[in-house]
């Protein structure tokens, strides 16, 4: 992971009094299918904050933000935390789930990519979904 954040991209801050403890950068994903997405492209939570529960509920937080404006809201993560966590709520749908190949240290963009590891992707459970499948 790079420090570079893509300039469309929104940004929002988590803080403990006045000092910042998580960051989420937001960028727009539309296509073909859904030109109305949000997707969720870095959630960063201080190692002194992390474990706690700190980070679902932040991405809960602005995922309900962009829902309740007309959005689907998105991410896809290799953290096992945020992985399990997403699994578990009622909030989040997963959608896909692997194992990256082995890269030999192959670049996309600008970034190197991670060798062997899992990634999980999910979509934002909208309230009236929720609802539904509760009846």
């Amino acid at each position: 992971m790079n420090s570079d954040i893509a300039t469309a991209s929104v940004c929002f801050g988590l803080y403990d009094k006045n000092d910042i403890i998580g960051f989420m950068a937001v960028l727009h994903q539309p296509n073909a299918d859904n030109p109305k997405i949000k997707r969720c492209s870095r959630l960063v939570i201080l190692p002194d904050y992390q474990g706690i529960g700190l980070g679902t509920k932040f991405l809960n937080l602005i995922a309900k933000y962009y829902s309740s404006s007309g959005y689907d809201f998105c991410i896809v993560t290799s953290a096992k935390n945020l992985i399990y966590s997403l699994k578990k709520s009622d909030e989040w749908i997963m959608y896909g789930y692997k194992r990256t190949p082995k890269s030999n240290g192959a670049i996309d963009g600008n970034r190197k990519l991670r060798d062997n590891c899992y990634t999980g992707r999910f979509m934002y459970n909208k309230k009236e979904v929720i609802d539904a499948e509760r009846r």
